[in-house]
């Protein structure tokens, strides 16, 4: 409990930070960028995702997790200032011990430059996830989570390393009620259109 609450502090104060930094350069919230704003891009990008995940849960072991992730530019608000407001779709699959977890979630983060061509992104985040034991039930539940993450452009091509926290709801899986929380350090490369 306490590394998380380390966690929540670093990224809370990365964003105060940043957007303190950035603030003189714009005042302007934008509100519905897709409609209102000339010059809003998506700004597409399409990653394949590998890592570790590594769950609370005892029968669940740490395993590899797969999957794909596709970004865009936010296209609810925008935030004042140089940074950006990304929204990072992502769906991943577990498959260990007879147990295939998959995650589907949104991740809206918010970049600031490091360097030319290095950023740092931080946020919450929302999941739809399946487990599905072998001899057991197969139920969805609702999670939420947090993480942060590093990205590096070679042109328009991305390498990447994200590091997400995730609790869920508890469900019986045959079992008894038991959830689904974990971590997850997860590398990234794709392409940005």
């Amino acid at each position: 409990m306490n590394n998380i609450k380390k966690v929540l502090g670093v990224i809370a104060t990365s964003i105060i930070l940043s957007t303190s930094a950035y603030a003189a350069e714009s005042d302007e919230l934008k509100i519905l960028p897709v409609f209102t704003d000339d010059d809003w891009c998506a700004q597409f990008e399409v990653a394949a995702v590998v890592g570790s995940s590594n769950f609370d849960k005892n029968s669940l072991s740490t395993g590899a997790s797969y999957g794909v992730e596709l970004t865009f530019g936010c296209p609810i608000f925008t935030l004042p200032g140089n940074n950006v407001l990304r929204q990072q779709l992502s769906i991943s699959r577990y498959d260990k011990n007879n147990f295939e977890v998959t995650i589907i979630e949104m991740n809206p983060y918010y970049f600031f430059d490091l360097d030319r061509d290095l950023v740092l992104g931080v946020g919450p985040g929302i999941a739809a996830v399946h487990g599905d034991p072998e001899n057991g039930n197969d139920k969805w539940s609702f999670a939420f989570q947090v993480g942060g993450g590093l990205k590096y452009y070679i042109d328009d091509f991305l390498v990447g390393l994200d590091l997400r926290w995730q609790w869920t709801a508890e469900k019986d899986f045959g079992a008894g009620k038991e959830d689904l929380d974990n971590m997850r350090v997860l590398l990234k490369a794709g392409y940005r259109f």
